[in-house]
């Protein structure tokens, strides 16, 4: 009975069981049936489920086409419900995915699957994970979570619904997959539609356009039969047209082999130009120099008429250097290598400065000689300077040459279009009208026989008129034999630009009353070129303190000029320092502001040829420039040196400075000398009424002495008892409260270079000189007390000019001379051998070089500074300092370059191939002895 019992028991279990998972699976299918997107059939399977099984939480799983199941739907899944995706064989998951089968999870991990309300919050008990299949694929999978243990009828009814699961979801992906390809065809189907309403329209206007067509060709045909009879019309032109473009080929072809054939002879001209100079100004070099010496009669030995020879050859020699002048002039313009650099000029200013330059020849002829600026023309303009000086120059020459009695008048008047013009009237010889074009052309003359009253070139016109043409402006001429003649140059107010038109002689100006004629120079002497930029030496007066600016930079020039004004002295502005030295000798200005990059020279030489000038050396000199050659400036006797930019602070100091120094009336001279007679003797060589000499015996009272006092200058023994030269310089750089004067160091033996090192340390803040006679000493502190040589006694002037004969800077020192003309090395050995120099001669760069290599044998064949010539044969000047500056021994030997070519590029070709300086033929004396003292190595 009891088995009885079971069995029935077991079938009922069964039956119940059964009809269970029967209906389960009737009610998921009815929960799947119709079309369900994929979001939706994901609730409601989950949903049936969690509500038949008794699941408290689930989410089920979509195959995506990479393999990977992305959850698409969920059931009371907490906030942070796990993985969104996941791949097969992650996870319990994805492990009965990739098994196939459904797997039953006991004993849940804490927060595996959590289930959440808002009351609370608690761990699944079991996990039941199934896969849904057909056809073999899993389509997708669904994970539920229950909190009692799972029944076999729960796995059961999960394997009976896989496959109609997987069924359902892969017709929801198909169905969605099929609504989004309608979509698409719709869309396209639009599109379509929409091309094919643009292909209406576009027939219907390919029609109108077919129709329009039609009716050109119609029109075409008929122009077609008009263009028939052309063509045979034009073709017969045609023929024409070739035989003269073969002639006109043949008429190219000729004209380019004629201008290759002129450029070549210009090229060749160039050439010989260049060459001619050199072969001109070699023999003229020499010829000047030598002049000039004997002109100068150091040793008295000439009479005054053979000095009156010397000097007519030296004056014939000039004339032959501006005839050369004017020749490359000439060159260069025909060769397009003249450069207009346009300045705005004081007009009024300018043109009275050019006027008093040839005043003096007027007064030679008894000529009368006035200038008229009429009202109405501008104050400034705008031009090229030199070129602008070098026209009114050469017409204000040309009318005194022309000129024997009577006058020669400037006038300046406006123009039309925004023109000046300057009109030079004589009453000359006058010139045919015949000759007006002539006198034009280069190498042509009114008068150009052989029997002809005034000599000359016929170059100056010719070179003015194309000057004023690359001015943008021209000349013309108005002449009455007999009578006279008008040369007028018309300039832009504002230079715009070359002109190269040929203009019509304008019409002779009126006469309008003259100027009074101007006053003499004030000095005798070459005058500088007149002022570019609005100074005060028109307007000088007679107890003024005037500062002399030698600066290129004309906004910096103007800058100093306007602080010397607020500051109460007058002002005189150069830019070059060939002017420099000119206004300096013409004017004596009270102080000087110098710089050292100048486009004609180094200032360095400007400061050396000043102090070596007895009438400039005690003018007090103030060197401001972007180069550091402070220990060298300060060395040749300048008061102050300063590195631009330069603060307007500085440039006050610096003029106080320069007053201070030239308005001192009493100079203080501090001796250091323990030798009582060497001091004695030191204190009666240097005594006079405007010097207070100081002598103490030791190093300490020579420092309490500075503490107390400034001093204008010092000269020391270096064996003192209380401690040595050395030492004394040391302690003064220390103490910040004692002064530090120029030093000179005066002793009777000669310093080692190790000593002269040390005693260099200082050079930042003094100048040392271990000056080694008394006339030297005299020399040295004269410099540094800017003393006028005049107002010395007879004796030490005597004794000055004695030391400054034998230029202690330059005997004994051994120079090279690279020169392949025998009378260059005459004219230089005369130069420079009676300053006590050792001359070396080479004549082409290999021997230069040979003798180079000669030199290092010992200490006393040393070459100190090399002068090379730029034509030789065999190896050219620039080719021998390339090799010269590839060996280490010699890269700061001293070269300065000599040339007679004077292009214009002459100065960068030398100082690219490695030369310290330049300097042209025919060599000027006094520049070269500059130069060679300025780069000679201490």
């Amino acid at each position: 009975i009891i088995v009885a019992a079971l069995m029935t028991s077991r079938d009922y279990l069964a039956r119940e069981r059964y009809s269970w998972v029967r209906a389960g699976q009737s009610g998921l299918s009815a929960r799947i049936q119709g079309e369900q997107r994929l979001e939706t059939l994901g609730d409601n399977v989950l949903e049936f489920l969690a509500q038949f099984m008794g699941a408290r939480a689930g989410a089920i799983y979509l195959r995506e086409g990479d393999g990977r199941f992305r959850r698409f739907s969920g059931y009371a899944l907490a906030a942070d419900a796990g993985d969104a995706l996941i791949r097969p064989g992650d996870g319990l998951l994805g492990q009965a995915a990739k098994e196939r089968r459904a797997l039953r999870v006991s004993d849940v991990p804490e927060h595996y699957l959590d289930v959440a309300s808002a009351l609370g919050r608690s761990k699944a008990r079991e996990l039941l994970i199934a896969p849904a299949i057909v056809d073999g694929a899993v389509h997708a999978v669904i994970e539920l979570g229950f909190l009692r243990a799972i029944h076999p009828a729960d796995e059961e009814l999960f394997e009976r619904v896989s496959e109609t699961l997987a069924i359902a979801v892969r017709a929801s992906k198909d169905r969605t997959r099929l609504e989004e390809l309608l979509e698409e065809t719709q869309r396209q189907a639009e599109e379509l539609q929409a091309q094919q309403e643009e292909l209406r329209v576009s027939n219907e206007e390919l029609e109108e356009q077919g129709r329009v067509l039609k009716e050109s060709q119609a029109q075409l045909e008929s122009q077609q039969a008009e263009l028939e009879q052309t063509n045979s019309h034009l073709e017969e032109q045609t023929q024409l047209l070739e035989h003269q473009k073969d002639e006109l080929a043949r008429a190219q072809q000729v004209l380019g082999e004629k201008a290759e054939e002129l450029e070549r002879s210009n090229q060749y001209k160039s050439e010989f130009l260049a060459n001619m100079s050199h072969e001109l100004r070699t023999p003229l070099n020499s010829t000047l120099i030598l002049a000039k010496l004997l002109a100068d009669n150091k040793d008295g030995n000439l009479s005054e008429q053979q000095v009156k020879f010397a000097q007519t050859i030296a004056s014939a020699g000039n004339d032959l250097l501006t005839l050369i002048n004017d020749i490359l002039d000439l060159s260069k313009i025909e060769a397009g290598q003249v450069e207009v650099a346009p300045e705005s000029l004081p007009l009024a200013e300018t043109i009275e400065g050019m006027v008093r330059g040839v005043e003096p020849i007027a007064q030679q002829k008894k000529l009368k000689l006035t200038l008229s600026i009429e009202p109405g023309v501008p104050e400034r303009i705008g031009t090229d300077p030199q070129r602008f000086g070098q026209i009114v120059r050469n017409l204000l020459s040309n009318a005194l040459k022309f000129t024997a009695n009577g006058e020669v008048a400037l006038r300046v008047f406006a123009g039309g279009d925004d023109t000046v013009s300057f009109s030079v009237r004589d009453t000359g010889i006058g010139i045919a009208e015949s000759q007006l074009e002539i006198i034009f052309e280069a190498f042509r003359q009114a008068d150009g026989s052989t029997h002809r009253r005034y000599g000359g070139t016929g170059l100056g016109l010719s070179i003015s008129r194309d000057l004023a043409r690359l001015l943008g402006g021209d000349i013309s001429v108005h002449s009455t034999p007999g009578e006279g003649s008008v040369f007028t140059l018309t300039l832009p107010i504002v230079y715009a630009g070359r002109n190269d038109t040929v203009h019509t002689p304008l019409p002779p100006p009126a006469p309008k009353p003259p100027r009074e004629a101007l006053p003499p120079l004030p000095r005798a002497g070459t005058p500088p070129a007149p002022a570019s930029l609005d100074d005060d030496r028109e307007r000088l007066a007679a107890d003024a303190r005037t500062i002399l600016v030698i600066e290129d930079d004309a906004r910096f020039a103007a800058i100093l000029r306007d602080l010397a004004h607020e500051l109460g002295f007058q002002c005189i502005v150069t830019q070059t320092a060939g002017d420099g030295l000119a206004a300096a000798a013409m004017y004596r200005p009270s102080a000087i502001v110098l710089d050292m990059n100048l486009p004609d020279h180094s200032g360095l030489g400007v400061l050396d040829q000043l102090k070596h000038n007895p009438q400039t050396r005690h003018i007090p000199v103030h060197v401001a420039s972007v180069a550091d050659y402070t220990h060298e400036a300060l060395e040749r006797g300048a008061i102050g040196y300063a590195l631009k930019p330069v603060k307007r602070e500085q440039l006050v100091a610096a003029f106080r400075r320069l007053e201070a120094k030239f308005t001192q009336s009493l100079r203080r001279v501090l001796v250091v000398e323990d030798d009582e007679r060497q001091r004695d003797s030191i204190c009666e060589l240097l005594v006079s009424d405007d010097v207070q000499i100081v002598a103490v015996a030791s190093a300490g009272d020579a420092l309490a002495q500075l503490r107390a006092t400034t001093f204008d200058c010092m000269v020391m023994g270096l064996n003192l008892p209380d401690f040595s030269g050395y030492e004394l310089l040391d302690r003064m750089g220390e103490q910040g409260e004692v002064a530090f004067p120029p030093i000179i160091v005066y002793t009777g033996r000669s310093l080692g270079a190790d000593e002269e090192q040390r005693l260099r340390r200082h050079s930042k803040s003094i100048i040392i000189k271990d000056a080694r006679s008394p006339e030297r000493l005299l020399d040295e502190v004269t410099l540094f007390l800017h003393q006028v040589e005049a107002k010395l006694p007879l004796e030490r002037q005597r004794m000055l000019k004695a030391v400054r004969d034998r230029d202690e800077t330059l005997s004994g020192r051994r120079v090279l001379v690279v020169e392949d003309d025998v009378r260059n090395i005459f004219a230089l050995t005369s130069v420079l051998e009676p300053k006590g120099v050792k001359i070396e001669i080479a004549r082409n760069g290999l021997e230069a070089l040979a003798a180079l290599d000669r030199s290092r044998a010992s200490k006393a064949a040393a070459i100190d500074l090399v002068l090379m010539d730029i034509m030789m044969p065999e190896m050219d000047g620039l080719t021998a300092m390339r090799e010269i500056r590839k060996r280490s021994e010699f890269k700061k030997l001293p070269i300065i370059a000599l040339t007679a070519k004077a292009m214009q590029d002459d100065q960068e070709k030398c100082r690219a191939a490695g030369a310290s300086d330049y300097i042209a033929k025919p060599l000027d004396v006094e520049k070269l002895l500059s130069l060679v003292r300025v780069w000679m190595p201490k």
